[in-house]
């Protein structure tokens, strides 16, 4: 197994061999067999894994649906079944996208989007008309213009191209922007989510960071990073923001619950616990504070 990775000497976007070792992590997959190091580049801030899967590796994985890569959570898997059993057509599109701020949607152009997973944004342009086309590895992701080798997509046809939590799972982040950027007209946008490692949630949990999953997610750019991934792609950012995935309306729901819980534990002598939900409501705290996922959007610049 260990034959299918690459040890990461310097960092993957700024190239220096400035790095400092982070504590070290095992995946929970007993099949890998193989001790990870979170790695920090002292010149960008980015965060990644001391070994990367190989290209062809890493490609299998995503195309035989790996426990590897996915999290074949319940929820996730439902939502997965009812897209295989329902077909395109049938699925809901998304109403409300924090994109459509920045598009006028009932304008028809050209849309690309890479990894659109269960499609329900790439519905959203596809039924207004929009000519839609996608780039998705997995093989039950069947929908009108989705290919599974982007070089089936022409160049310099997209205005713009959507990306959402992607960027954080390729080998060569540098390269992945390069060949987005090939397929977008002059002009053209490129919109980006994912983790953001300039977080506090992030630099509090470190290797327990719930981002850092291998083989998942292998890269974890800061506001730095992501800067210079985008130029050296020829992108110019117009956008950045941090924000939280954290539910407002139930944290502040168990934090009303929580004075009674933490006597409740004391008096049972379960001390564990009581530090466990402490622990718990502090780092939502930090994240509702300072969002541990990222936004982008940068301009395609010639």
């Amino acid at each position: 197994m260990n034959n299918n990775f690459v040890y990461n000497k310097n960092c993957p976007i700024c190239k220096s061999d400035k790095i400092i070792n982070k504590k070290k992590i095992k995946s929970k997959h007993i099949e890998i067999n193989l001790i990870f190091n979170l790695k920090h580049c002292k010149n960008c801030g980015h965060k990644f894994l001391s070994s990367f899967p190989k290209e062809n590796y890493l490609e299998s994985l995503y195309k035989s649906d790996s426990k590897f890569v996915f999290g074949h959570e319940e929820s996730e898997e439902l939502e997965k079944e009812k897209f295989i059993n329902k077909g395109f057509f049938e699925i809901d599109s998304l109403k409300s996208h924090w994109i459509f701020k920045f598009i006028d949607i009932n304008k028809k152009k050209e849309y690309l989007e890479i990894g659109p997973g269960l499609c329900k944004l790439y519905k959203a342009f596809y039924e207004k008309k929009w000519k839609c086309e996608g780039f998705d590895l997995q093989p039950f992701i069947k929908a009108p213009g989705i290919v599974n080798n982007l070089n089936e997509i022409k160049n310099e046809t997209k205005d713009i191209a959507v990306a959402l939590d992607v960027i954080e799972h390729t080998i060569d982040p540098n390269q992945f922007l390069k060949n987005i950027n090939n397929k977008l007209k002059k002009d053209g946008k490129i919109f980006l989510s994912f983790p953001n490692a300039d977080s506090l949630k992030s630099k509090f949990l470190n290797e327990k960071w719930d981002m850092v999953v291998p083989l998942a997610h292998l890269n974890f750019f800061s506001k730095k990073s992501i800067r210079i991934s985008l130029e050296r792609s020829n992108f110019e950012i117009i956008y950045i923001k941090n924000y939280s995935l954290a539910n407002l309306r139930r944290y502040f729901k168990n934090l009303i619950k929580l004075p009674f819980k933490l006597v409740r534990d004391l008096i049972k002598f379960n001390f564990k616990n009581f530090l466990l939900r402490l622990k718990e409501t502090i780092i939502t705290l930090i994240d509702i504070i300072d969002g541990d996922q990222m936004i982008v959007v940068a301009k395609k610049i010639n």
